[in-house]
């Protein structure tokens, strides 16, 4: 690593700079086009213009597997780039090599590049240091601004910083900062609404944030676990197998800290997700046969709501129904607009973070209303379980 600072500092003008950025947008499963509207980097974009760089972007789309396949193609991104940053983007159908090299090149210093997905050499995954080096050999300077990306040991997030001076991006500091703020300096009392299907994807976090934490409210599927873990028939509810000895752990843990844990008092069912559906709302001690969880319900809303009240800052991961099919958004967008008027009126200190949490809030129309919303997944959970991030690590950030 021969030099690592913010992208803030760099001064010198004229360089032909690679930014890591993460475009791995979704596409519409049917026309192919992006729903992202990729504004998260033009902050980093406007400050190297500014510098006169010739701008070399790179990024993965989807999970290829180190095979070329015209499906996940950066190409399809363009336009929506070009909205977005309202320039030309000058786009090279591969990453590395001596053709790479020579159109990267032959453009004009002030031209913005988009290298094909990276993730179509095995090298990238495989944080292959010559892959990584012939990566270098396309810029004078690396700067990493793909917080999304930063928990894997990816060539183009770690290795490269071995062979070019490298520096953060304006997204990735930004969201540091704010992470701080959830880790090491919480406004209490504070309240994590944890959704999601999995428990054992998220049992560090839980064990750390309840040693941050006031109260943890844990609803969507992972909701589930728990009601049967008390003895409460979910009938056909989404359900994780053999995770009794981790939800005991959690509840173990957070009794050990003082977190108040917090689970569903009533449900919204239904025998199928569509709209429409016949939907029946009941204690959890009184699911209707036949039916599955889908929501929280109105007493567990208020329960929620409550709980914010009395709050003085909330983490938000994970939705807390099918929001995506109505009735089932109710639960969700009800607490999100909740926390966003508080949090606009400063009431409380709010942050959000994870792909479907984001989702939510978009459906919801409250995203640009908290505090701040974290564009990272599995970055994000990693950091709060307490990891080591090797993109972080490759910075000089963490050591």
């Amino acid at each position: 690593m021969l030099n690592v600072g913010s992208v803030k500092k760099l001064e010198d003008r004229n360089k032909t700079v690679l930014v890591r950025f993460d475009l791995n947008v979704p596409l519409d499963e049917v026309s192919g086009k992006v729903n992202d509207r990729l504004t998260r980097i033009k902050n980093t974009i406007n400050q190297l213009q500014e510098l006169n760089s010739k701008i070399v972007i790179l990024s993965h789309l989807g999970r290829p597997k180190g095979i070329v396949n015209q499906d996940l193609s950066l190409k399809k991104i363009m336009d929506q780039l070009e909205k977005v940053l309202n320039s030309k983007i000058n786009f090279i159908n591969d990453c590395i090599g001596e053709e790479v090299k020579k159109k990267i090149n032959s453009l004009d210093q002030s031209s913005i590049i988009l290298l094909e997905n990276c993730r179509f050499h095995k090298g990238e995954e495989e944080n292959n240091l010559e892959f990584a080096q012939k990566l270098s050999e396309l810029a004078d300077v690396y700067v990493n601004d793909a917080f999304g990306c930063v928990h894997r040991s990816h060539a183009s997030v770690d290795s490269i910083t071995k062979y070019l001076p490298s520096y953060v991006g304006n997204l990735l500091d930004e969201e540091l900062k704010n992470l701080h703020n959830i880790t090491e300096e919480l406004l209490s009392p504070s309240i994590t609404i944890l959704g999601g299907s999995k428990i054992s994807t998220k049992i560090s976090v839980l064990k750390n944030l309840s040693i941050k934490m006031d109260s943890i409210v844990i609803c969507g599927g992972m909701a589930n676990n728990f009601l049967a873990y008390n003895g409460y028939d979910i009938k056909n509810s989404l359900i994780e197998k053999d995770v009794n000895s981790q939800v005991e752990e959690i509840i173990s843990h957070a009794k050990k800290n003082k977190c108040n844990l917090i689970t569903p008092i009533d449900v919204v069912t239904a025998s199928e997700i569509r709209e429409n559906a016949d939907v029946y709302i009941s204690p959890v001690d009184q699911i209707k046969d036949g039916n599955m969880i889908l929501d929280i319900g109105p007493k567990t809303i208020d329960l929620i709501k409550n709980e914010l009240e009395k709050s003085k800052s909330v983490f938000w991961n994970g939705p807390v129904g099918v929001f995506e099919t109505k009735p089932f958004d109710n639960g969700t967008t009800q607490i999100a607009t909740l926390i966003a008027e508080k949090s606009i009126n400063k009431l409380i200190q709010s942050f959000a973070g994870g792909g479907d949490t984001i989702a939510a809030l978009e459906l919801a129309k409250v995203k640009n209303k908290f505090s701040y919303v974290s564009t990272g997944g599995g970055a994000l959970l990693e950091l709060l379980e307490g990891k080591k991030l090797p993109g972080l690590v490759a910075l000089g950030i963490i050591k």
